[in-house]
């Protein structure tokens, strides 16, 4: 696998070189100059000035790398940094401002350094009457628009090849739920059936937590095959799962819970199961009853933005804390990156006695 990836790097690397290379041979075939006239400002003695005309013999090549060079710089940045964190934030002004000042010093770089090294002539010359002017800004502005392209088209190709790994991760899963599932209906009603033998002899622990595994199955098997649900069906089911783990301790640990809730999540759509992930793993490896334990969850939604976070105290840092309730956090992450493209920032932190996860998902 690894080489295959080096193979590619390798190969994206040699067509990049064959790219400028070609565009430098072309470059330089299509407008390679010489014997350029270029009128140039000279100012003589006293306060008046005169045009004189400047002929020089020189080669089109130097110029024709350097602003190669500066086109290649804006290109990639433009690529790789400047549309990815546009892609990402969604913020246009602060795309712009960014490319825009990043053009202007290149090309300014790009004239200044081919006026004195390449064409030789002096700065207080007005550098836009020039015959090289026009070319060098129109090269700068054609690989701008080229790098738009290469970006959108890397993208959509990220993307697609992303759901079609989703696509085949989820027909597994599908797949291998059908082969080990057992028929809910029985399922179901083995459950009414000890919750009605709990409520018969008053166990009112065991009939709560009964009650709340069967929401909580019932949440799982059916309604979490929707594309969204609400906000609160998804606490409700997180909550759920909270109460039941409650029941595996007594007033003697000391354990605390805490989830808190800002926000009209009242009305909010989320996609299914997205969230208790985190609060499994919080539960997985944040519990000790050999000592105190702490788990802070807290929810927050404004009109633009989710936020959900979990916190608690790491209980044993030999064992793995990125193994999210089996499923794994890179398959979570998958999920996001399907589901809310571009729309969410995951933020993981360990600290020297504490592990937390931060998921913000933007509207």
């Amino acid at each position: 696998m690894r080489i295959k990836l080096n193979l590619k790097s390798i190969s994206l690397g040699i067509a990049h070189t064959a790219f400028w290379l070609i565009g430098f041979y072309l470059i330089t075939r299509l407008f390679g100059v010489k014997n350029v006239e270029v009128y140039s400002n000279v100012v003589s003695t006293g306060d008046t000035s005169e045009k004189v005309l400047v002929t020089y013999d020189e080669d089109f090549r130097w110029a024709a790398t350097l602003t190669l060079g500066f086109s290649a710089l804006i290109f990639y940045l433009n690529v790789f940094y400047l549309l990815r964190a546009y892609f990402k934030n969604k913020n246009l002004f602060i795309y712009l401002s960014r490319l825009i000042g990043i053009v202007m010093a290149c090309v300014l770089l790009d004239f200044v350094l081919n006026t004195v090294l390449v064409y030789k002539l002096p700065l207080s010359d007005n550098w836009f009457d020039f015959p090289f002017a026009g070319l060098h800004l129109g090269l700068v502005v054609f690989y701008l628009v080229i790098s738009f392209t290469y970006a959108f088209i890397f993208e959509w190709y990220r993307n697609e090849k992303l759901r079609n790994i989703i696509k085949q991760e989820k027909l597994s899963t599908e797949l291998n739920f059908l082969k080990s599932q057992v028929n809910p209906h029985f399922l179901f009603n083995t459950l009414n059936n000890l919750f009605s033998i709990a409520q018969k002899h008053h166990i009112n622990e065991l009939t709560t937590g009964i009650g709340q595994l069967s929401n909580l199955m019932r949440y799982m098997l059916y309604e979490s095959n929707s594309n969204f649900v609400s906000l609160k069906k998804e606490i409700e089911h997180i909550e759920s799962y909270i109460e039941i783990q409650k029941l595996r301790y007594d007033e003697t640990d000391e354990v605390l819970i805490n989830f808190e809730k800002r926000g009209d999540w009242q009305s909010k759509q989320i996609a299914p199961m997205l969230l208790l992930p985190f609060v499994e793993n919080a539960f997985k490896h944040g519990v000790s009853i050999h000592g105190s334990s702490v788990i802070a969850i807290f929810l927050e939604t404004t009109a633009a933005s989710l936020l959900f976070k979990v916190r608690n105290k790491i209980r044993n840092e030999k064992k793995s804390i990125h193994d999210v309730s089996g499923i794994g956090l890179e398959n979570v992450k998958r999920r996001l990156d399907l589901i809310y493209p571009n729309q969410y920032d995951l933020a993981i932190r360990t600290e020297k006695d504490h592990y937390e996860v931060a998921l913000i998902i933007s509207s």
